[in-house]
């Protein structure tokens, strides 16, 4: 549900927008962006609704983890992975910085509404970088019209807002069951929520990510697979986290900061010189890379 509720969520609003004579510009750098990261959204905006905060914290520091871990990892193990020269210089120096700037909010043990606005200011600052870059390339604007153009025909606009609001129902479905049953499998089994949201939630709201990432490689897109993991990563931080703690201040367990909060931040650095080593990520550092994970997700059970 998470994944085919994201899936349609993307392509009914981004055909809409294009009905009603949205710029493809404008498409991607809102609903298209928004619409990868729906899944980690709409679960930690319920989760938090639910009172299952720990839930909430722990899909987005899980999922940032598995994004660069196990997404990355599995893409470059299916094809090496070519970095742009504008990741290395500007949008990866940027995640790192995001993942400092939560760290430090979460330092009182707590993300409340000012917090959340800080975070939400950084969002802001994203996209007009993201608006800067994309007016300098007029190449990718017209490639992503030409694709999304191909969709005009055979598609209404009235189908189009079909498919966007049964994408969005679904979507809010399945994070409504996966939390619900994330809840009781914790409670079942004696583990925390916040372990729970690490592993299990977020590996659920990262198969977009996923899917999106491995695809994207096989087929020589390494640009692709990056640029969505680091977008979804800034976003999830700068946004999902962002509004969830205006709505509702999340309580950050000490526990977190000592293990998962630098977890996070250690692979965002560790992926960075991969990057920078003939600007290509290998084979191998992508076993490396899904190794890292593995040994995360042991530790993570056993000191919990």
């Amino acid at each position: 549900m998470l994944y085919f509720g994201a899936d349609w969520l993307v392509k009914g609003s981004t055909r809409f927008a294009m009905s009603i004579g949205v710029r493809p510009l404008i498409i991607g750098l809102t609903l298209v962006a928004m619409g990868t990261s729906a899944p980690e959204f709409t679960v930690s905006l319920i989760s938090s609704i639910r009172e299952a905060k720990d839930i909430a914290l722990g899909n987005i520091l899980g999922s940032n983890i598995a994004n660069i871990g196990l997404v990355i990892g599995l893409a470059a193990l299916v094809r090496p992975i070519k970095i742009q020269v504008s990741t290395i210089r500007m949008e990866m120096p940027l995640l790192m910085a995001a993942t400092i700037a939560l760290y430090l909010l979460s330092l009182d043990n707590i993300l409340d509404r000012p917090d959340g606005m800080i975070l939400f200011m950084g969002f802001i600052f994203f996209l007009v970088y993201l608006y800067i870059i994309t007016q300098k390339d007029r190449k990718a604007e017209r490639a992503m019209a030409e694709e999304i153009n191909k969709y005009k025909s055979d598609k209404t606009t009235s189908s189009n807002l079909l498919l966007f609001l049964s994408g969005l129902g679904i979507l809010l479905g399945g994070s409504y069951l996966l939390v619900k049953s994330a809840v009781v499998i914790a409670e079942a089994l004696g583990i925390s929520q916040i372990v729970i949201g690490i592993t299990l939630v977020a590996l659920g709201t990262s198969l977009p990510e996923l899917a999106v990432s491995v695809v994207g490689a096989s087929k020589g897109h390494g640009d692709m697979t990056v640029g969505n993991t680091v977008g979804s990563n800034l976003f999830n931080m700068l946004f999902v986290i962002a509004i969830v703690s205006i709505i509702s201040p999340i309580p950050v367990h000490a526990e977190l900061l000592r293990f998962e909060y630098p977890a996070m931040l250690g692979f965002s650095f560790i992926f960075y010189p991969m990057m920078l080593t003939g600007r290509i990520v290998t084979r191998f550092e992508g076993i490396i890379l899904m190794f890292l994970y593995a040994i995360f997700i042991y530790f993570l059970f056993t000191s919990h």
